[in-house]
């Protein structure tokens, strides 16, 4: 599901993590993603496959203040967690803690 928050579009599927960086004044607010898994040709023309694991880039959100940035992240904690129980509510065949290599 894409969830658009706070001027950010996620997909909570992806979601592994929601973080916040105190800096000076303000701060970063960081989400960071579990890794993509494709089936991919081991060489060219081989015709062998296998999975493979690729890293997600974070997103993150600079806040100039910190209030602001606290305020964001209890709001994006709040949706994941309203998503989370929402999908184990409906039995949903979805595995929150996979295996990533």
């Amino acid at each position: 599901m894409i969830f658009d928050h706070g001027g950010l579009a996620l997909n909570l599927f992806e979601l592994k993590a929601v973080k916040k960086q105190i800096t000076d004044r303000g701060g970063f607010l960081i989400f960071e993603f579990h890794n993509i898994i494709r089936n991919t040709e081991v060489r060219y023309n081989s015709n062998i496959w296998e999975d493979r694991s690729f890293e997600n880039a974070d997103i993150t959100q600079y806040f100039e203040d910190r209030t602001d940035l606290e305020l964001h992240y209890q709001e994006w904690v709040g949706i994941w967690q309203q998503w989370t129980d929402y999908v184990k509510n409906l039995e949903l065949d979805i595995d929150f803690n996979p295996l990533r290599r």
